[in-house]
């Protein structure tokens, strides 16, 4: 009885100190952020939203900024510093619906910017992209909002990370000779909350103790 009773207190500390010392984490917490933009290369005359329409972007990674880590917690590492000696990344993209004056494309085949520390960021075959013309000599794009479908992030070492939020938008100014893109996308990792693994050690040294005076 005083075994049983003794297991008794430890469960219900565990459960005081796990309920209410302790505030729980979040289930998805942040470690990283890849941000990267650049130019593209002269595609504002090849969009003309209709059916079968469809239109090429070159988008070029030399010299990429502001590839950057949250905490630090990537492996392999980045250090920020502009990406060299990787291949430019193609993209064609057709028409799927207009509404108003915003017109729907999706990207035709799989658009990979590489990093070269072996890391890579993936926007799949089926994204969707809403885009608009502003004014006679400007378009841009930017990811459409619940599609269901996420970058990939490869070649990081973290384990159980997700990609939890991105952005990638690009556009085109006649004026201007050329495009531009900025995108990024952030990764999270699933923490145990530290009340649910601080109970859980109590109450097995709770089970440990009761056993070894049961057996004394």
């Amino acid at each position: 009885m005083k075994n049983l009773f003794k297991y008794a207190l430890v469960l219900s500390a565990a459960t005081i100190f796990g309920g209410s010392v302790f505030a729980p984490a979040q289930a998805a917490t942040v470690v990283g952020s890849l941000a990267f933009s650049n130019g593209t290369d002269d595609w504002f005359s090849e969009v003309d939203p209709g059916v079968g329409d469809t239109f090429d972007v070159e988008f070029n990674p030399f010299d990429l900024n502001f590839v950057t880590t949250q905490n630090g917690f990537f492996t392999p590492p980045f250090d920020g510093s502009p990406v060299q000696g990787v291949a430019a990344s193609p993209a064609e993209f057709a028409y799927v619906s207009s509404s108003g004056s915003e017109f729907t494309y999706e990207l035709t085949n799989d658009l990979v910017f590489d990093y070269d520390n072996g890391a890579s960021v993936t926007w799949a075959a089926g994204t969707q992209f809403m885009g608009m013309f502003n004014g006679p000599d400007s378009v841009e794009f930017m990811l459409a909002e619940d599609q269901g479908l996420l970058a990939m992030v490869d070649g990081i070492g973290e384990t159980g990370f997700k990609v939890i939020a991105e952005t990638l938008q690009f556009s085109d100014t006649v004026a201007l000779g050329g495009g531009t893109y900025n995108s990024q996308v952030d990764i999270g990792v699933h923490i145990p909350e530290p009340a649910t693994l601080f109970g859980l050690g109590v109450v097995a040294a709770g089970l440990v103790t009761s056993r070894r005076q049961k057996n004394s």
